[in-house]
């Protein structure tokens, strides 16, 4: 269970979650293409009093919760 929580501009944050995958493309050429997945729930705001005040200890004890609220994101 991995997490990166990215603070935004507006004060609110993203949480970036992995594992990700990697899916290759095989192109007519014989090369191959590969793209990167990872999961984020966007514009969560860290002070919400659903959080208990830790917002971190919250993704840790319901990180596969969180995993299934995210987007699946190519990077």
């Amino acid at each position: 269970m991995f997490y990166s929580i990215e603070k935004r501009a507006d004060g609110l944050v993203d949480i970036w979650l992995t594992p990700g995958k990697t899916v290759p493309f095989f192109l007519s050429s014989g090369r191959v293409e590969i793209s990167v997945f990872t999961w984020a729930v966007r514009g969560i705001d860290p002070n919400d009093p659903q959080w208990g005040g830790d917002l971190e200890r919250h993704i840790r004890e319901s990180y596969y919760s969180w995993l299934s609220m995210a987007e699946e994101i190519e990077v």
